[in-house]
């Protein structure tokens, strides 16, 4: 299935059904040339791999749960690994099947997967993209097909890492976490990362944590290509990535902790919800481009 394209003379993305349903790139169209908002990514490599996307969907669940297990009500949930290459089962089941299109404009596209073989879950996921002036708005839903169980969704964007981007995002709180990237400790966040204030990413420092206590509002400023984008999502934690040896890193906006399904307490105290059959529910999130002195 070829990408399905939305423009609306301010903004271009193209969406890649076969791969997760997720976006190959998101572009801002200026002076007849693209700049990418999203780390652009190619046809060919997102098949075999998605993660070389420019975003994906995380449903229904973001991040790692340890050991491929959970507690819940009573019962252990065994969960297998969703990729051979990872220890822990990760991201979910969304970004690794292909979805079909429900509906689509020029400038907006619904795209639905159905997935019954997601051991020990069952579910419909819809997603939809809309370009509307210069913002990307994103909305993923999930409804419960299955017993009842914890649920959780969020985006993973990729952005080009440039030596001048900054990035604020006030949190109140990040998890430490052990080398195998599970959270251990809530703690404020240490220094390298408080980006209550917008600032520079370091680029010597890797950080692979998630963070609570979001106001829900973000920005990306890239000083040398002129740009920024805006993010707001109505969730209260994101994870940032920022592997040094690559020119990208993610910053995204989830609904629960790494791990949330095993952490202290209930898995509704780290952000995730319990569904019951039937029940659905809905994250959505905004990307809007700036032109600071353009």
């Amino acid at each position: 299935m070829p990408t399905l394209q939305l423009e609306n003379g301010v903004l271009r993305a193209e969406v890649l059904p076969e791969a997760g349903g997720g976006l190959l790139r998101f572009d801002l169209l200026r002076d007849g040339a693209v700049m990418p908002i999203f780390r652009p990514g190619e046809t060919d490599a997102a098949l075999r791999d998605t993660r070389t996307l420019a975003c994906y969907p995380l449903v229904p669940w973001s991040n790692r749960i340890g050991g491929g297990q959970f507690p819940f009500r009573g019962r252990t949930i065994e969960v297998p690994r969703t990729r051979g290459d990872e220890p822990y089962p990760l991201h979910g089941h969304g970004w690794l099947m292909p979805w079909h299109p429900v509906s689509q404009t020029a400038t907006s596209v619904e795209l639905a997967a159905m997935v019954d073989h997601g051991r020990p879950f069952r579910y419909l996921a819809l997603q939809r993209y809309v370009l509307a002036g210069n913002t990307l708005n994103i909305a993923l839903t999930v409804r419960n097909e299955g017993s009842p169980l914890p649920f959780g969704l969020g985006v993973h964007p990729f952005f080009p890492r440039t030596p001048d981007v900054q990035l604020r995002a006030g949190a109140t709180a990040m998890w430490q976490s052990a080398p195998d990237y599970l959270p251990t400790v809530l703690n404020a966040p240490s220094a390298d990362a408080d980006f209550r204030k917008l600032r520079k990413l370091d680029a010597s420092a890797a950080i692979n944590h998630s963070f609570e206590g979001w106001d829900g509002r973000a920005e990306i400023v890239w000083p040398s290509r002129r740009v920024s984008v805006g993010i707001t999502a109505d969730t209260s934690r994101y994870v940032l990535y920022t592997p040094v040896a690559y020119d990208f890193f993610c910053f995204e906006p989830v609904d629960h902790a790494i791990n949330a399904h095993n952490l202290p307490g209930l898995p509704q105290d780290h952000g995730l919800t319990i569904l019951g059959t039937g029940q659905s529910l809905q994250r959505s999130y905004q990307f809007t481009v700036n032109q600071p002195n353009a």
